[in-house]
């Protein structure tokens, strides 16, 4: 069984230019913000945006190189205490805040090598392609274990 037959197909995206305001938009029903595919007009994915890049992108800078400091632990970020405008909704767009470094699955392959990838990485979701870098659809561990599941007769 390959990754296509158990992906969803239906993925709410968002492109480079999609401002902060559109993109909370987009999930204010949701109880969890997921990960975002960010694509290109032709559907090429290019970028994830995931509920902490919303958070580091509206937290104040902290240089990298305090990351350098091995006995400098990284404080925690007070979401109640940041200071938030509300022109930014406008003025944050998603290429600002975007993942550019990511996985993602081609829909051929196995459930296995996916389930080991997605391990490996420490993902619990990630999007699919086709061979031509395209958006296709979103695959969760849970999909997985359901499919793994469903092979086995546990469930229907």
């Amino acid at each position: 069984m390959q990754i296509k037959d158990i992906m969803s197909g239906q993925v709410i995206s968002v492109t480079r230019s999609s401002t902060l305001r559109q993109l909370l938009k987009l999930f204010d029903k949701f109880h969890i913000f997921p990960l975002v595919p960010v694509i290109e007009n032709d559907k090429r994915l290019i970028g994830i945006v995931s509920f902490r890049d919303l958070i580091d992108a509206l937290s104040s800078y902290h240089p990298d190189v305090l990351k350098l400091v091995p006995f400098l632990d990284e404080e925690e970020i007070d979401i109640f205490k940041m200071d938030i405008t509300d022109d930014i909704g406008n003025l944050v767009v998603v290429e600002d805040i975007m993942e550019r470094e990511f996985i993602s699955i081609l829909e051929d392959t196995s459930l296995e090598e996916a389930y080991k990838l997605m391990r490996l990485h420490l993902k619990e979701e990630v999007p699919v392609t086709d061979k031509a870098g395209r958006l296709v659809g979103m695959v969760g561990v849970f999909d997985i274990i359901q499919a793994v599941f469903r092979q086995k007769g546990i469930i229907e």
